[in-house]
Formats: C-alpha cells, sequence, structure tokens
C-alpha cells in the first residue's frame, strides 16, 4: 500500500522519505482546536469520477489533534480565511507541500483504496476529509478527466528540433528550461533556454507559472536527459499540459552545434 500511494506524488522518492521524517511544526497560536466530522462530503454532492482526478492534499498525524487541525483548516476555508495551497504549504507533511499539496493526475488503482475512494467521488473544486495509513487528510479535487480521455503526459524531443526552434529564435512560441545546474550552466548553455535548476525546484516551483506560461510548449533540458524527466514530471504536476523532455540533453545537442562546448 506504501508503493501505491508513492505513485500519487510526483517524486514517489520523497513520498516515501516522508515515512522517516519528522514532523514538522503544524500549529499556530491563532488556531483553535474542535471536534471534526470524518464525513467526506454529502451524501446528495457524491460524484463519480471515472477517468483521472486531479488533486491536492493535505496530510497531518492520524491524531485526534491532527483531525482536529484539519477542522480549524475547513473552517479557514469556508470563511476564505486562507487558501487550501497556503495552508498545504505551510502545514502539509507531504514533500508535495512544496508545491501548495498538488499531486497532479491519479487514476484508479494509484493510491491507497481510502485515498481513491475520497477523490472519486468528491465533485471538483471541494474539499473532503480522509484517513489512510499515512495519517489524516484534507483532499482538493481540482480536475478530472472522463475515461479515455487523455491525461497529459511528458513527451520526448530530439536535439535536432530543438535546434530548429534555437535558430528560429522562436523564443516567444516555447518554454525552454535548463534545469542543470549553475556551474554547468556557466560552461556551457543553448540561447533562449533559462536557468531553473533541479536542487532548487523547491523555491522556483511555487512562482514559475508566473514567469513561464503553462499553455506553451514547454522543452525541458539538462546534461543527460534523467533530471529533465523528472522537471518534466514536477511540472505535469503543477499543470502544465504540453511538456518535452530533451532526448540526450545539451550532452546530444552539442554534437549538432559546435558552438556549446561538450563537458
Amino acid at each position: 500500500e506504501t508503493t501505491k500511494m508513492s505513485l500519487a506524488c510526483a517524486y514517489s522518492s520523497a513520498f516515501r522519505r516522508l515515512l522517516s521524517a519528522s514532523a514538522r511544526p503544524s500549529t499556530s497560536s491563532r488556531i483553535r482546536r474542535r471536534p471534526f466530522s470524518v464525513s467526506s462530503s454529502s451524501e446528495s454532492s457524491k460524484v463519480n469520477h471515472e477517468g483521472a482526478v486531479k488533486v491536492s492534499h493535505i496530510l497531518v498525524d492520524a491524531t485526534e489533534p491532527g483531525k482536529a487541525l484539519l477542522s480549524e483548516f475547513q473552517t479557514l476555508l469556508d470563511g476564505e480565511a486562507e487558501t487550501f495551497e497556503g495552508l498545504a504549504t505551510m502545514h502539509s507533511k507531504c514533500p508535495s507541500s512544496s508545491r501548495g499539496g498538488n499531486l497532479g493526475y491519479i487514476t484508479r488503482g494509484q493510491t491507497v483504496a481510502e485515498f481513491e475512494r475520497v477523490a472519486f467521488s468528491t465533485p471538483i473544486n471541494e474539499v473532503a476529509f480522509a484517513t489512510t495509513p499515512f495519517g489524516h487528510h484534507l483532499i482538493k479535487v481540482l480536475d478530472a478527466k472522463e475515461s479515455g480521455q487523455a491525461v497529459p503526459q511528458m513527451q520526448s524531443i530530439r536535439v535536432d528540433e530543438v535546434k530548429q526552434y534555437v535558430d528560429s529564435e522562436s523564443f516567444s512560441e516555447v518554454n525552454l528550461i535548463d534545469c542543470r545546474e549553475e556551474h554547468e550552466f556557466a560552461i556551457a548553455k543553448v540561447d533562449g533556454f533559462k536557468l531553473y535548476p533541479l536542487s532548487r525546484a523547491e523555491k522556483w516551483q511555487m512562482t514559475i507559472e508566473m514567469d513561464v506560461d503553462p499553455e506553451k510548449k514547454t522543452i525541458v533540458m539538462c546534461h543527460g536527459g534523467i533530471r529533465s524527466a523528472k522537471v518534466c514530471q514536477m511540472l505535469l504536476s503543477l499543470g502544465f499540459e504540453d511538456v518535452h523532455n530533451v532526448v540526450g540533453g545539451i550532452d546530444a545537442y552539442s554534437s549538432i552545434d559546435k558552438s556549446v562546448p561538450r563537458y
């Protein structure tokens, strides 16, 4: 079941690290704790999503204080005193907290049973409660795909195709992202690519949608294609839909553009 739940996160390894991580502070001096109803949603408002759902969640300890904390979060959300994303960022124990709780799209069979049951029976833009082996959750359904409707997936792009964008200087048509480190970028870079180091993803992923357009085609490059694949998955979880990983990375690109040093 741990393996199943990890698939719901953009980083499965990061979610596994959650199991051994120490709890972050999850209380605030202004939050009172009250009893919390465990009903996920009213019977009349339940739905049955048959395709995939895009969800965010807030995870706390599976304790009565944890349940009471979620009750207060629900009150704050109902009164529009806080946003779900803000509460997830500040209080959730899941690594997805760095993305405002966003887990991206999940399909049936990818998560533990109770998380799945609640996520697939909650209307879009509504919040529901669930308890799993990982703890207590507030789950928000952001979007739903009908059965058979394609869920955005990472695509591959060849370096010669990337070079066509670079040579034509069609930078306004696409997002060009380089996820290598600064010292690598100083050695070799391709015109038009903006640096978003994977090592700093926790910082820039909260603001990247203000810097680049999620609706545009997005091309991600690293040295060999491994780190960029991770960033592609992260961008998909943030709502980017047309995401392409450069096969072979800048190492392959340098073989067709001698002005880019190989290292």
